[in-house]
Parts: C-alpha cells; sequence; structure tokens
C-alpha cells in the first residue's frame, strides 16, 4: 500500500472511505459531489478513496481532486485485490473517531454519512451503524428486480446461518467507531468482507444498530452523454461465496442441531423398541441401536458447549487484550505507537 497524498493535521471527528477501481467514467463528477456534501457536514472530516489496482486513468483523476482538497487522500496498491482489501486500506488509515464505508457515488443518499454520523452519535452504545433498505423507509431505485430479490432473499439466508440482528450483511455503507473496527481481526480480501465484520462484531458482543436508506443506481453523465456505472460484482460467484461464508461462519448450532437429531433419533428407535417388547417380539436390537443414537447426540451436545465455551473464552481474552493495550503506560516506560499495535492486514 502506498499513499500518495496526506491531509491536514489536527484531530478529525469523520473520517470517509470509498474504494473504487476502474471509475475513470464517473469518477471526477462523484468525487466532486460527495466533496460538497462533506464540507457540509458540520463535522471535521477527512475523505480516503482507495484505488484497487485501477487501469484507466481513475487514480490521475483522484490525485487531481486531492490537489485541490487536502482532506482528500489517496490511497492505492498497483494489483486489483478485491473490495475487501481496499476497504482494510483504508479503514486501517483512518484517523477519525467515526469511520464511514460508502460507495463513492453516493448511490445510497446524498445525505447517507450524515445520517449514519448523526445515528451513531444519536446511540452511545452504538458500536456499527448498518444503512439497510430491507427496513421501513428504506428500498431499492433503479436497481434491477433480479438484483433486489437476490439481496432479500440472501440477506434472509444470511441473517438464519448467521444468526444476527442485522437486515442487510452484504453492503459496505455503514459506520463504525474506530477502536472497534480498527482491532477487528479482519482478513477477507473480497466483498465476504462484509459479512466478517458482521460475524465477528456479533461475537465480540458488540452492538450493531440499522437505519433505512435508500439504495440507488445512479445514471451518470459525461460531456452531456449518459454513462452507467458497472457493478464489479460476479453476481453467481457472489452468491455461491456468501453462501458458503455464512453456512461456515458458525458451526456450534450444526453440533447441537445434529445431537438433537440423533437424541430425537434414539429416542424414536427406543419407543419402537418398547413396542415390539411389550408384543411380545424380540427388540434388542433395535434398542441397542437407539440408545446407541442417544448417546452420540449427547456427546455431540457435550463437543457444542465446549465449542461455546472456547469462544466465549477466545471472546475474553481478546477484551482482556485490547484493555491491557489502552491502559497507560507505567511511568519512564517508552510508550507504544498505535501503528505498532495493530495488526497490519495479511497479504496473500
Amino acid at each position: 500500500m502506498s499513499e500518495i497524498r496526506g491531509t491536514a493535521s489536527g484531530a478529525i471527528e469523520v473520517s470517509v472511505v470509498c474504494p473504487f477501481f476502474n471509475e475513470a467514467a464517473i469518477l471526477d463528477d462523484a468525487l466532486r459531489s460527495l466533496l460538497d456534501r462533506l464540507r457540509g457536514l458540520g463535522a471535521s472530516w477527512e475523505l480516503i478513496v482507495v484505488d484497487d489496482g485501477s487501469t484507466d486513468g481513475s487514480r490521475e483523476l483522484a490525485l487531481a481532486a486531492a490537489r485541490e482538497e487536502p482532506r482528500l487522500r489517496v490511497l492505492g496498491y498497483p494489483r486489483n485485490r478485491g473490495r475487501g482489501r481496499a476497504l482494510r486500506t483504508g479503514i486501517a488509515a483512518a484517523r477519525g473517531e467515526i469511520v464511514v464505508t460508502t460507495e463513492i457515488d453516493l448511490s445510497w443518499g446524498e445525505t447517507i454519512v450524515a445520517d449514519l454520523v448523526a445515528a451513531m452519535r444519536a446511540e452511545g452504545d452504538a458500536d456499527i451503524v448498518v444503512a439497510s433498505p430491507h427496513l421501513r423507509g428504506g428500498g431499492y431505485r433503479n436497481v434491477h428486480a433480479k438484483r433486489v430479490w437476490i439481496s432479500r432473499v440472501g440477506n434472509r439466508i444470511v441473517r438464519l446461518c448467521m444468526a444476527n440482528a442485522a437486515t442487510m450483511n452484504t453492503g459496505m455503507t455503514r459506520a463504525y467507531r474506530r477502536e472497534v473496527i480498527q482491532t477487528l481481526p479482519l482478513v477477507e480480501d473480497g466483498k465476504e468482507l462484509h459479512l466478517e465484520i458482521v460475524l465477528k462484531a456479533t461475537a465480540l458482543g458488540y452492538r450493531i444498530l440499522e437505519i433505512p436508506a435508500v439504495l440507488e443506481w445512479k445514471q451518470h453523465r459525461r460531456a452531456g452523454r449518459p454513462v452507467a456505472r458497472r457493478s464489479s460484482s460476479n453476481i453467481n460467484r457472489l452468491i455461491v461465496s456468501h453462501s458458503l461464508f455464512s453456512i461456515l461462519a458458525n458451526p456450534v448450532r450444526y453440533v447441537w442441531l445434529l445431537s438433537v437429531a440423533f437424541v430425537l433419533l434414539g429416542a424414536l428407535f427406543v419407543g419402537g423398541a418398547a413396542v415390539l417388547y411389550l408384543r411380545d417380539r424380540v427388540a434388542a436390537y433395535t434398542a441397542l441401536f437407539g440408545l446407541s443414537l442417544a448417546i452420540v447426540g449427547m456427546l455431540l451436545f457435550v463437543l457444542g458447549v465446549v465449542l461455546k465455551q472456547g469462544n466465549l473464552i477466545l471472546r475474553e481474552l481478546w477484551f482482556l487484550r485490547h484493555e491491557s493495550l489502552r491502559r497507560p503506560a507505567p511511568p519512564g516506560a517508552a510508550a507504544t505507537p498505535a501503528s505498532a499495535v495493530q495488526d497490519e492486514p495479511p497479504t496473500r
């Protein structure tokens, strides 16, 4: 990762992170619109745009905008690595108390940054605020019906598999408390990062709040001609990857489901053996088989308890580690820079 442009020094309240990849057709107008909105935010801010290995001149356009606005930072790397890597790069560099991630063309609404920041401030104990089109007051505009259907059904499935309270787990338009998002152990480079954040934040007990928002696929214009922003997603690959991530996200619940199934099946066989015995028919093998199934079910239940307790212990160790990092150093001890404390996103 290379930082190409710095920002003015001083305390920052809000960091806005926007990844982009080959967006030359819309980037100039999109950045101007976004910067205009941020200038009216009513808080100190920085805008971090991350070039995910563009090859169409997008980076040069971003750099030109940064020369006019010192609060705009341009980060990037030469090879396309995926939205997750771009977001992790921008989040790691953010200095604001609140970190907002969103689409660079404000497709979630002209006031989405202000709305997310206001919700975060209004709810003092919220750690993450998610923009959701699936809440009352939210929705989709100019989005293909197939994509809307996939999003609604997919998020229901994800919610069922991951056992969290969010109605929108697959979108990146969110606000985070910086100390929360920068300390989560994130590794995903693709769009599965959105699911990973929700999964790990939920496991660690962070509070996730949602606000309604309207997602609109905008029709941009360049030189007076309409330019449609293309989706970077391969929808079939996205469905497969998100489904696998969601299914494997919480294996403890499957262990417990199997344990219940084995116990019930064992009870059924034992009950059948008792009926056969009352009818003076030999039922020893049926009873033994039923008891074996019940024993396997109870062993699976114990395994589930052990796994759950292990997760709780890891959670407590995680919090203890970060509490110790936040404690002031003893007098005379050398201070450890924050950059040395945070884990660098792993390369693949």
